[in-house]
């Protein structure tokens, strides 16, 4: 007779507090929430004859909106790194999040204030990638925020 001698392994699997999920959940919603608004003011201010006034006022909204999406990007990055480190790549994602929508940031400052239009396209490539990042960290954190542990 042939015993089975091996007992289950214990998963180890860690609680994350409902506050720390939520804090995570609410800084990426509210970052996604600025990158629609950045993708919404990115296309007034690029067509041709427009108003001086009316450019820079679409200009200044547009240039001014990256600051929210950074800062809640930053503080999503933080808690993913702080508190939800057992959660995967998810630290790491929000991670490079946050890094993208500084260089975007960068490439609107150069282009803005340096003038270098070159830069336009690699700006456009890179707000595919703040808003794709920005969708999958959303995702997760609604899945994240409905699990128990």
């Amino acid at each position: 007779m042939v015993t089975n001698t091996t007992t289950p392994r214990a998963t180890t699997t860690t609680q994350v507090p409902a506050g720390v999920r939520r804090a995570f959940a609410i800084a990426v919603g509210l970052s996604a929430l600025f990158v629609v608004f950045q993708y919404f003011t990115s296309g007034e201010f690029i067509t041709a004859g427009m108003p001086k006034d009316t450019h820079e006022l679409w200009t200044n909204a547009h240039g001014f909106g990256a600051y929210p999406v950074m800062v809640f990007a930053l503080i999503a990055a933080v808690v993913a790194l702080t508190r939800l480190r057992t959660k995967g790549g998810l630290p790491m994602l929000a991670s490079v999040y946050f890094v993208a929508t500084v260089a975007q940031w960068l490439l609107g400052h150069a282009i803005s204030t340096l003038g270098i239009d070159a830069l336009t396209p690699l700006h456009v490539v890179v707000a595919a990638l703040v808003m794709g990042l920005a969708v999958w960290l959303s995702v997760r954190s609604a899945r994240l925020r409905r699990d128990t542990v």
